[in-house]
């Protein structure tokens, strides 16, 4: 989808960090923005950044954990605008602390947001982008995801995301044959306010484990990243990578390629196993 003019976007997750900053620069690429969250204030401020471009913006208050309303926000938006062109399933929540100290409603809520969120919005928008025989999905996923013992402490998180990768992958060329691309956006360190996510968090859910960050994030003995490599990259260059990985229809959107070495280094693992049962096996893995 190289040209995004005049096309509307519907971006979850979008009151604040990478949500808000796709918004306002979709906003500035001339497209309908449709800003999704549970913050009815930050979405309003995020929604005048936006139609400060000159764009048009619509707030929508909606808890992408809840399907019923995520049908209704999309009939909504088919209602105002005719076409959704871009849908960004961006919205996430975590908990911190060690796999045994989780209870059965810090899982619930995180998969029912960080992943469940991403399927509602899929059933919502992808049948009517097919449709139209056109259209682009982006998911949110994440570096811990892609590498699961990289990042310690966000268990429910870190398989959500996993998750949402492999959702996107095995959809993608579903959706090719529709004219619909799929992209996968693989973030690191970027500065949101994801940590305080708890305070989105409803009483169903019960009471939240620790959102601070008290123990090593990372496992000690992880790669190096690569020297000199960015290690923070802020919302508004993310958003920047999105526009051009959605008019390229890249399959993935990297955002800190100095983790390389950490993601060669779980995949060579994996590789590793296939290769010593294959000479168990007395095969060659190599032609």
């Amino acid at each position: 989808m190289k040209n995004l003019s005049g096309k509307t976007a519907v971006i979850t997750g979008a009151s604040s960090g990478m949500g808000r900053a796709m918004a306002v620069e979709f906003g500035r690429q001339g497209m309908n923005v449709v800003l999704v969250a549970v913050s009815e204030q930050k979405l309003e401020d995020a929604a005048a950044a936006v139609r400060a471009t000159g764009a048009r913006a619509l707030p929508v208050k909606c808890d992408v954990s809840d399907r019923p309303a995520m049908f209704r926000l999309a009939e909504r938006v088919f209602s105002e605008f005719g076409a959704v062109h871009l849908l960004c399933n961006n919205a996430g929540v975590t908990t911190v602390g060690p796999f045994a100290d989780h209870r059965p409603g810090d899982w619930d809520w995180v998969y029912d947001v960080v992943f469940k969120g991403v399927a509602n919005g899929i059933q919502a928008f992808y049948p009517a982008m097919i449709k139209q025989k056109e259209g682009h999905i982006l998911n949110t996923g994440s570096q811990a995801g892609l590498v699961p013992d990289w990042t310690l402490y966000h268990g429910p998180y870190t398989a959500a995301k996993a998750a949402v990768t492999a959702l996107t992958t095995a959809l993608r060329p579903e959706a090719a044959m529709h004219g619909v691309g799929v992209s996968l956006l693989i973030p690191a360190y970027v500065p949101t306010d994801i940590l305080g996510s708890a305070r989105s968090r409803t009483a169903a859910y019960g009471e939240a484990i620790s959102t601070e960050m008290t123990t090593p994030s990372v496992r000690s003995d992880a790669p190096a990243p690569i020297p000199g490599s960015k290690f923070m990259v802020e919302p508004e260059e993310v958003a920047q990578m999105v526009v051009r990985g959605v008019k390229a229809n890249d399959a993935f959107i990297v955002t800190h390629p100095g983790l390389k070495p950490i993601v060669a280094d779980y995949f060579g693992r994996i590789l590793s196993a296939y290769d010593a049962a294959a000479k168990a096996e007395g095969i060659a893995t190599t032609g």
